[in-house]
């Protein structure tokens, strides 16, 4: 076990409540965190931390996923900003599942980043402390799972009785005190209409647009309904007067190991309690829908692809993506909108495919000349920008040997008893970010520098790309190739057209490439 270092610089400190925390806390215990801060700062003080930034979780959530200041936590070790973080205790950092272990032992041991409690310093280069660290995660791990399976089963048992346990009760109830759902006088009605109007034929765009016309906020408080909205209120038992528990399930997603997606479970696996509570839709109604549902034409699982700017083209309004909606009696498809209420105009689906070719034609065009050699105002131009990233970058230097410097005359003020330890502290982070602030600008001319160095070059192979791409474009046997030619140059493409805008080619496009 290494012993304390002293005088560390760039040492963060986290802080988070445990559920036992918040159990303690509603006995009349002190504040979890106020004690946590004050022993953790005497750490700081006697072995002479430079504290650069404190964060603290007031959720206490076991899973990466809901605590949001570990997340910036670990980006931030990751990234190598700090020497070392101090914390109560190694499973305030996490006590979650193995890969969440795995991710927090993996950012502190590969960007070399000590982990400090009061009791034991944790350097994970060290094999007996790596190993020493992977038992107290078991432990901490088996301490969860039987924290966890008690409150399942506590769960379990209460929607058995009728109970509802979810965060908050659904849109269309409260719930009293003993979690029982009864209909809210406000948004009740909301429900029922919904019910009512989707039993009568209405489709779920005609639905919401009715509902953003009355000005009836969505469940989640915003203006503009959705269809995904009024899908899932009608596809929730519990307007029918059932308790449904176990519908999702949890678990890690496959593309990325520190995120959790949500499973829906088959039927045969809920725990279903009827006639929990009052309905807001009556049995006529629902029935009515379900025989509605049945007579709409069956969806394709699987489509060609016939949209080649499928999700390259989003609307400047509301950020959402275009679609590509077929015409049989006109001319030209349409490019338009599907956001309810999106005041965005459509426009014709060739023209606005016809402009990105020509925009990307008048792009090499201008690119070819640029790469040209003996473009005088180019050449001059590109120097000025090489001559300023350099200056920066001494600048920069300049500064950080100046903060050095000050660093280390805070501590002998404080060895002298000049400065306090919460002055100390105060004046400690203030040069800490000012030497962030300074790595940050040195960071920003090098990297500016560097793309200065590589813009030539870049340009050099982005031109052929992007010929080769535009030769292609009409050649190409299907929407889906030409969709994967655009993506080789293009990032995203931002559409704009007013109501007022008549003139068909009226419309403005801006395009990201991906230089």
């Amino acid at each position: 076990m290494p012993e304390f270092p002293t005088n560390l610089s760039n040492v963060a400190m986290y802080l988070r409540k445990s559920r036992a925390d918040l159990e303690a806390e509603s006995r009349g215990e002190s504040e979890t965190l106020s004690r946590h801060r004050t022993a953790l700062l005497r750490l700081a003080e006697k072995y002479r931390y430079g504290i650069r930034d404190t964060y603290e979780e007031i959720v206490s959530g076991e899973r990466i996923l809901d605590r949001p200041e570990m997340q910036k936590l670990l980006k931030a070790v990751q990234a190598g900003k700090y020497s070392a973080v101090l914390c109560m205790d190694l499973d305030r950092l996490g006590r979650g599942n193995m890969v969440d272990q795995g991710l927090i032992q993996e950012a502190f041991k590969a960007s070399n980043t000590l982990i400090i409690t009061p009791r034991k310093v944790y350097d994970l280069q060290d094999e007996l402390d790596e190993e020493w660290s992977e038992f107290e995660a078991f432990m901490a791990r088996r301490e969860l799972k039987i924290i966890t399976r008690r409150l399942q089963r506590g769960r379990k048992q209460s929607a058995s009785q009728g109970r509802s346990i979810s965060k908050k009760p659904p849109y269309g109830y409260l719930r009293d005190e003993s979690l029982r759902l009864f209909p809210d006088p406000e948004t009740a009605p909301v429900v029922e209409m919904i019910f009512r109007m989707a039993a009568d034929g209405y489709g779920m765009t005609r639905i919401c647009k009715h509902l953003t016309s009355l000005g009836i906020p969505t469940p989640a408080g915003k203006r503009i309904w959705e269809r995904s909205s009024v899908y899932a209120i009608l596809k929730n038992p519990v307007y029918r007067g059932h308790i449904v528990w176990g519908r999702m399930k949890y678990d890690k997603s496959p593309s990325s190991p520190s995120k959790y997606e949500r499973i829906r479970q088959a039927p045969e696996n809920w725990l279903v309690t009827e006639n929990a509570h009052q309905p807001l839709v009556d049995e006529e109604t629902y029935e009515r829908y379900l025989s509605r549902l049945e007579r709409l034409p069956k969806v394709q699982s699987k489509r060609a692809l016939s949209n080649p700017l499928a999700t390259l083209i989003y609307c400047s309004r509301c950020g959402r993506t275009m679609r590509r909606q077929p015409t049989y009696n006109r001319p030209h498809n349409r490019l338009l909108c599907t956001t309810v209420g999106c005041p965005t105009r459509s426009a014709s689906f060739e023209l606005v495919e016809e402009r990105v070719l020509n925009t990307l034609r008048d792009i090499l065009a201008n690119m070819k000349i640029e790469t040209k050699p003996g473009a005088s105002q180019n050449r001059s131009t590109y120097d000025t920008q090489l001559q300023m990233a350099e200056k920066q970058i001494a600048q920069a230097n300049d500064t950080i040997r100046t903060l050095t410097e000050q660093k280390n005359a805070l501590h002998d003020l404080l060895e002298q008893r000049i400065y306090d330890v919460t002055t100390y502290l105060e004046r400690s982070r203030v040069i800490e970010q000012r030497m962030d602030q300074a790595r940050r600008q040195l960071e920003t001319a090098q990297a500016e520098l560097q793309k200065l160095k590589e813009q030539s070059h870049r340009l050099d192979t982005f031109v052929p790309q992007l010929t080769t791409v535009i030769e292609s474009y009409e050649l190409a046997p299907d929407a889906e190739t030409k969709n994967k030619l655009l993506r080789t140059v293009i990032d995203r493409i931002l559409y704009t057209r007013n109501q007022d805008w008549s003139k068909p080619d009226h419309f403005e496009l801006e395009i990201f490439l991906r230089l």
